[in-house]
């Protein structure tokens, strides 16, 4: 029987325990609908000890993806799975006996459904029932709980609900709505992802019978203040939301820090770089001090909260291999996420003194044309979507293998020109250039 629903388990920093527990529940408490389901676990924390312990379950699918946080980690659950029907939920999550075959049944009698499904939260005594948030700040948090009487009794039919936790959701994989790439954290994406269906008209429903409990111990660790005020700023204007509330909230929290937060976000989404879905700089863990440094050039350009440091992938004696292994990581964690393009720079970059204005003429020609590869100067290049799928099946993932493709390619710049032509665009002036070289 070909499997309808991908149930998605998400494990953030130190999850694996409460991971585990979810995973062994799933597979004791559901089996009626064990034939239907995919089980899997996207690991955002895969070097931590208790990883191995998931790792080695043969019942599950297991894939990690390191330093992916948040909203993010949620975001690449849904396009990880391989079936019509994904179920997402947090690690430290149970749900009630009988609930998922109910949600396959609702499935098969929906195909082509575009609606976000959610369940009731029942609290510890596993008798009182939070079937909605509703759209108030509450210290940190957005939503504050809520009971309608509909969903009362499990049997009842769906309704609408205006936003839920989303420690567990479910939809068609087709019609996942997305986060936007940009969010860092944890915390902004509810209310913002409910709208977002709307926007698209589609519908939130809770479905009494998808009821589910969690671990309290298990709740995802808040973003640092900044950072939510940030992504809450970012995920509002991208619903079209009027932001002032969030400012608002967030300066009777914090005081008067948050308007220097808002100015820096502000000054992100002017700048050039905005335009790619992500900025990344290779970095050897083995030289963080390479790091340090790039994150002052990054800082001159007014661009430091929008690059990431990717670790570098290291071939011993054969930097060239390790450069372009390095690269293709770049772009298989984009290609993983669904984003567009993405920007990759060197750790030893330097830009030259009108970096800026150069970026957002570049940036602003790239707009309006087709390309596939763009090589903004030494130490910069960007990759679009449409070469992710080509680079992902002809480079190697593996340091000796990749030896011998870079000798036999002259290189990550000389595959770019055999292969994709007039669509690797050299700008001029360059931005930047490598240090030393």
């Amino acid at each position: 029987m070909t499997p309808l629903l991908t149930v998605a388990v998400t494990v953030p920093d130190d999850g694996h325990t409460a991971a585990y527990f979810t995973a062994l529940a799933l597979r004791l408490h559901h089996p009626e609908a064990a034939a239907r389901c995919e089980l899997l676990v996207v690991d955002g924390d895969p070097d931590a000890p208790a990883a191995s312990a998931l790792r080695g379950l043969p019942w599950l699918r297991y894939t990690s993806c390191d330093r992916v946080r948040g909203s993010a980690l949620r975001d690449l659950a849904v396009r990880e799975a391989r079936t019509e029907w994904v179920l997402c939920v947090d690690s430290g999550v149970l749900l009630v006996p009988g609930a998922v075959a109910r949600l396959l049944s609702f499935a098969d009698a929906r195909p082509g459904a575009r609606d976000l499904l959610q369940g009731p939260l029942l609290e510890d005594d596993l008798c009182t029932v939070h079937t909605h948030r509703d759209p108030v700040f509450d210290g940190a948090s957005f939503g504050t709980w809520g009971c309608d009487p509909r969903g009362a009794e499990a049997d009842a039919p769906p309704f609408e609900i205006g936003m839920q936790d989303l420690g567990l959701f479910a939809c068609r994989r087709e019609a996942w709505a997305g986060f936007n790439p940009r969010l860092r954290g944890h915390g902004a994406e509810e209310g913002y992802l409910h709208k977002k269906y709307r926007a698209a008209g589609a519908r939130v429903l809770c479905l009494p019978f998808l009821r589910w409990t969690r671990r309290r111990s298990a709740l995802p660790v808040a973003s640092d203040p900044a950072a939510l005020c940030r992504d809450r700023l970012l995920a509002w204007e991208e619903a079209g939301l009027a932001v002032e509330p969030v400012v608002d909230h967030c300066r009777e929290v914090y005081g008067d820090a948050v308007d220097g937060w808002v100015a820096e976000h502000a000054a992100e989404r002017g700048h050039a770089l905005d335009y790619f879905d992500a900025v990344f700089c290779v970095n050897s863990d083995a030289e963080p001090f390479r790091w340090v440094a790039a994150s002052r050039h990054f800082r001159r350009l007014g661009a430091d909260g929008i690059v990431r440091r990717l670790p570098a992938a290291v071939v011993a004696g054969d930097p060239a291999a390790g450069h372009a292994l390095s690269h293709r990581r770049a772009v298989e964690q984009a290609r993983r996420r669904g984003l567009s393009h993405v920007l990759v720079f060197e750790d030893d970059v330097a830009f030259c003194h009108d970096a800026g204005m150069l970026l957002r003429a570049h940036v602003g020609e790239l707009a309006d044309r087709r390309w596939t590869v763009c090589v903004l100067g030494g130490g910069a290049v960007a990759y679009h979507a449409r070469v992710f799928d080509r680079m992902l099946s002809e480079l190697p993932s593996r340091g000796g293998k990749m030896r011998v493709w870079v000798r036999a390619h002259g290189g990550l710049e000389g595959y770019w020109g055999r292969r994709f032509g007039e669509g690797v665009v050299r700008v001029a002036p360059a931005v930047s250039v490598r240090v030393g070289c």
